[in-house]
């Protein structure tokens, strides 16, 4: 089988987005890759919130109970919560930089969200509180 590996826009600039999913992306498993390398690149640019990774060993999931959250390694920068399962970025020190997030598992699709419910009122937008610019898979 011949390697055709590429990269995927997985997520483009969230906006005025208090939250956020991104499209569903299939992984290694669905192409039948044993690996399970992936890699993601997440450009924030002021961004106050939480990034969550979520993958899902189902072909084809239909609902948010078919994923499940998963904690990434970085070999710098920032690391995810190992009880939460995303990374967090608060007003007094908002993200502003572009880091990368390695994984290893057989997923069949991936996918990754932004979540602000715990920011403000949990609903309303401020341009304080950045945004993702985008978010890429490599797999």
């Amino acid at each position: 089988m011949p390697v055709n590996r590429s990269s995927i826009l997985l997520m483009e600039n969230t906006g005025v987005n208090m939250n956020k999913t991104s499209i569903e992306a299939k992984g290694d498993s669905y192409y039948g890759y044993s690996d399970g390398l992936h890699t993601i690149q997440v450009v924030y640019n002021q961004f106050v919130g939480r990034f969550h990774v979520e993958a899902t060993l189902t072909v084809a999931p239909a609902t948010d109970s078919d994923w499940f959250g998963i904690s990434p390694t970085t070999t710098h920068g920032t690391e995810f919560s190992a009880n939460n399962g995303y990374v967090q970025f608060n007003s007094n020190l908002p993200a502003d930089l572009s880091e990368s997030y390695t994984f290893k598992g057989n997923f069949a699709h991936i996918r990754v969200r932004m979540d602000r419910a715990h920011v403000g009122d949990g609903t309303t937008y401020d341009a304080s509180y950045g945004s993702i610019s985008k978010v890429i898979l490599s797999a």
